[in-house]
């Protein structure tokens, strides 16, 4: 007994260590785990000729690699910057060599960016209400026609770091919705755009680049990745991974879809096992980011929700309607949100995000901060919803 207490203790500190530096654990891998797994050396395999297109990975994907650190010491890795393996293997890190953009590399299947490369045409992404992710390039695969490289910016967890305003929370899920009422429009349904496949472009926030796999840290390993908040330097949103997403024919009836499990949520025709118009199942999954993320808290998240947004529990509450049919379309959706946004004062807006869960002896100090930091921002002009620019 007293053997397993030591070893869950051992486990749990490294957990909080990991939190704390921002650094993802990755517990399932053997103490070899920061060591080259296959997936990487796919990567180093291609590292020259990415090079050539003008895209330079980290050390450790670069040909002749030597880790600095005990391969076998779970903890030097940890802790080391080549030691930071990606968390997906189809996705990869890079800086575009002509400008140090970070960039995200992703593989796949000859014919899967269609819909990312619609929206990425001309046409489409100077419209500010396109919030579907921009192709920068797509890359053909040497030796390989079933595969593709999509080259895009690369892009943070909406949450982080913490909204600290109404009106900045509000920002985010307007560009949402606009972008999901956006798709629609042009016949495009999503049909996963949970919040695990919405991202924020957050350069601007940052004094210098973070990293990818450990964005509280820089890129270059030198210390803490300082921002400036959203209401000062607003980041974008987008939505991501279009990899179930479908477009149809405005000329004929579109078609019912099976649902999907999204964001570890399956809507109701998808638990009754029932194929609908996969639009109104859109609908309900923003409708259920908005009620985990910000109304009622996530269970599947562990997420407590953000005081302050009861003003929309009308319109989540019919949004997520059990029968497909009595929820509203997106079209419906846009006036309603921004009718209730529209009404709401100026005090609201600015008013502190607070979570559900914080602790309660620390609030009054960071009201206090808050009403300072609030002045700050009023005194430079910055508009209680903040108001990015178009990404290109």
């Amino acid at each position: 007994m007293s053997m397993l207490l030591c070893s869950l203790c051992h486990i749990w500190t490294i957990y909080l260590v990991t939190v704390y530096k921002g650094c993802r654990l990755y517990s399932s891998r053997p103490l070899d785990a920061y060591a080259l797994d296959e997936s990487e050396e796919w990567w180093v395999g291609h590292f020259e000729y990415l090079r050539e297109r003008g895209y330079m990975m980290r050390p450790r994907y670069r040909p002749g690699w030597k880790p600095s650190y005990d391969p076998k010491d779970i903890d030097e890795g940890m802790f080391a910057e080549d030691g930071q393996i990606m968390f997906h293997s189809a996705i990869m890190d890079a800086l575009r060599i002509s400008d140090s953009l970070v960039v995200a590399m992703k593989r796949v299947s000859t014919g899967e960016d269609q819909i990312a490369a619609l929206f990425s045409d001309d046409a489409h992404k100077s419209d500010s209400r396109n919030h579907c992710v921009r192709i920068i390039e797509a890359l053909p695969v040497p030796g390989d026609d079933a595969e593709k490289i999509l080259v895009m910016v690369w892009m943070r967890e909406i949450m982080d770091p913490r909204f600290r305003t109404v009106g900045e929370a509000i920002q985010f899920l307007k560009e949402m919705v606009e972008g999901l009422q956006y798709m629609h429009q042009n016949n495009v349904a999503h049909r996963d755009c949970s919040k695990n496949n919405m991202a924020m472009e957050a350069n601007a926030m940052y004094t210098r680049r973070y990293h990818p796999v450990c964005p509280k840290k820089r890129y270059d390993w030198s210390g803490r990745a300082l921002h400036h908040s959203r209401t000062r330097c607003p980041p974008r949103y987008y939505f991501i991974d279009f990899g179930q997403s479908r477009m149809y024919d405005p000329s004929q009836p579109r078609g019912a879809e099976y649902a999907l499990k999204s964001g570890g949520y399956t809507p109701p025709e998808g638990l009754a096992d029932t194929p609908c118009d996969p639009f109104s199942t859109d609908v309900f999954f923003l409708g259920n980011l908005i009620r985990t993320s910000f109304l009622d808290g996530d269970d599947y998240m562990d997420e407590p929700g953000i005081s302050g947004f009861e003003f929309l529990r009308p319109l989540v509450k019919d949004m997520v309607a059990d029968d497909p049919l009595k929820r509203p379309t997106m079209d419906e959706v846009a006036p309603r949100f921004f009718d209730i946004i529209d009404k709401l004062p100026w005090w609201k807006l600015r008013a502190r995000a607070v979570k559900k869960d914080e602790f309660l002896l620390a609030r009054p100090f960071r009201a206090v901060y808050h009403v300072l930091w609030t002045a700050s921002m009023m005194l430079l002009l910055k508009p209680a919803i903040p108001s990015p620019n178009l990404l290109h």
